[in-house]
């Protein structure tokens, strides 16, 4: 009977915390029109098909139909340096052909089934790919110049801590940018400066305007990504790492949100409220 408690109990705690990483063989991807180089479908080996959002990597759109993608393009332009938005769409969708290529092989998917909340309307899971070759598809895109070093971060399936996964993958952008590879051969060095300097004040320049504080305080456990993005301090990254910490009992609770430090927290404080 102990033996029988004591395995329900380890049964329900990981199910409440599911933090490791489940390793899926033999998966392939699924035909999707709307796909792009970051986030797809794939079919599990039972035939269940889950749409991945990859760690650690952010490829460039593939359209800009409606406002939203229209914002993004122009961050990434102005990340890469680029003033022609029609080049980073080109260089999304050079992204997006190349994971086609690169998962024509059977391949390892590596997730916890942690949500994956963003803009697009589609359920996502955050995961990990190994490619046939043994090699990590973020990091293959990044190191081709066809993705950034941005995104949700988590221990790596081969053992790397978050802080040294990231540092390797700002490396192996770095290397891109030197060697200008992919879309880092369209960079022009002194527009990426001024085109990031100008987001920082336009980004600074939203909050003061349209930010919650003064106002009426947010609920993190049902506010959008782009709601928790008005907050001060809070970019698209750590809006959606707070986004995937739900639910929260508490305001203190998002001080195990990855990123929210103290100088964070405290100007977040005032404008988060849990609703009872």
């Amino acid at each position: 009977m102990r033996r029988l408690v004591a395995f329900l109990f380890i049964a329900i705690a990981s199910a409440a915390f599911g933090q490791e990483l489940q390793k899926f063989e033999n998966c392939s991807l699924a035909e999707a029109g709307w796909a792009d180089g970051d986030s797809f479908p794939v079919k599990l080996p039972d035939g269940k098909e889950i749409v991945l959002r990859l760690y650690y990597v952010d490829c460039n759109e593939v359209a800009a139909a409606t406002e939203t993608d229209q914002r993004r393009v122009r961050d990434q332009s102005s990340y890469f340096g680029i003033d022609d938005h029609q080049v980073t769409l080109e260089f999304g969708r050079r992204a997006a052909d190349e994971v086609k290529k690169l998962l024509a092989k059977p391949f390892t998917v590596h997730t916890a089934f942690a949500a994956a909340p963003g803009r697009s309307a589609k359920p996502r899971t955050y995961g990990f790919i190994t490619l046939s070759d043994g090699r990590d598809l973020g990091e293959a895109l990044v190191g081709e110049g066809l993705a950034r070093s941005y995104g949700v971060r988590r221990n790596t399936p081969d053992g790397l801590n978050t802080e040294a996964a990231e540092a390797k993958m700002d490396d192996l952008e770095l290397g891109a940018a030197i060697a200008r590879r992919g879309i880092w051969a369209k960079t022009d060095p002194q527009r990426m400066v001024a085109l990031r300097e100008d987001r920082r004040v336009e980004e600074r320049e939203l909050q003061e305007a349209f930010g919650t504080a003064g106002g009426q305080p947010i609920d993190p456990n049902t506010a959008t990504v782009d709601e928790i993005m008005l907050l001060p301090g809070v970019g698209e990254v750590l809006a959606e790492r707070i986004v995937e910490g739900r639910p929260y009992k508490s305001v203190e609770d998002l001080r195990r949100v990855p990123g929210v430090g103290e100088k964070v927290f405290a100007k977040l404080r005032d404008s988060l409220q849990i609703a009872p």
